[in-house]
């Protein structure tokens, strides 16, 4: 199996989680958010739904994104398309999954900055003294209704950036020609 399969191989898997992982934060979404309509009809107001809810949209945003990206369902410009000639508009897809693949390795650049893991590590994982030398305070936040630790939730940046890497990487070598697209890929829409 060569790289580029092996590539593919691991975007198709982290596709099929993805899908997974999205299905249930809708669902989440859904049912704080019928939860709390349901209380407010008997004039109850559950904080606690309402940011579930939000935290769970929030999530799936990422996780939607990435899948977007993948199944290139991002917005394109149709007239551009129209006019263009092949070999233009190969060479546009190819500069776009480039920056594409700019953008996700930056991303995660900075997630591995904001994480600091290093830092903390030298802090002997004292989270106080960490904050203390880097004045980083993103382990000591907490969500305002459920008490619960931000960075949980921060998690999906890392996340994003490290899918988006392979899901764009593999739209890349796609358009380069070196692997060819599948037939379901050409067929969902999308021309990113």
């Amino acid at each position: 199996m060569t790289l580029v399969h092996l590539l593919r191989g691991i975007s198709d898997i982290l596709t099929v989680v993805e899908r997974w992982l999205l299905t249930v934060l809708i669902a989440g979404v859904a049912g704080f958010v019928l939860i709390n309509v349901s209380f407010r009809a008997f004039g109850v107001t559950l904080a606690w739904a309402d940011e579930s809810a939000i935290l769970s949209m929030t999530l799936a945003t990422f996780v939607g994104a990435s899948l977007m990206l993948r199944a290139r369902s991002d917005p394109a410009m149709r007239v551009l398309h129209e006019v263009a000639t092949p070999l233009l508009l190969r060479a546009l897809r190819v500069a776009a999954s480039a920056m594409a693949v700019t953008f996700a390795v930056l991303l995660a650049w900075l997630c591995w900055r904001w994480f600091d893991l290093p830092g903390l590590s030298s802090a002997g994982y004292d989270i106080g003294e960490f904050e203390l030398r880097h004045f980083n305070f993103l382990y000591t936040e907490v969500t305002p209704v459920l008490g619960l630790p931000y960075w949980w939730f921060y998690l999906i940046m890392p996340w994003f950036a490290l899918t988006l890497i392979v899901h764009a990487l593999t739209n890349l070598v796609e358009d380069l020609g070196l692997i060819d697209r599948r037939a379901s890929d050409l067929n969902s829409g999308g021309e990113g």
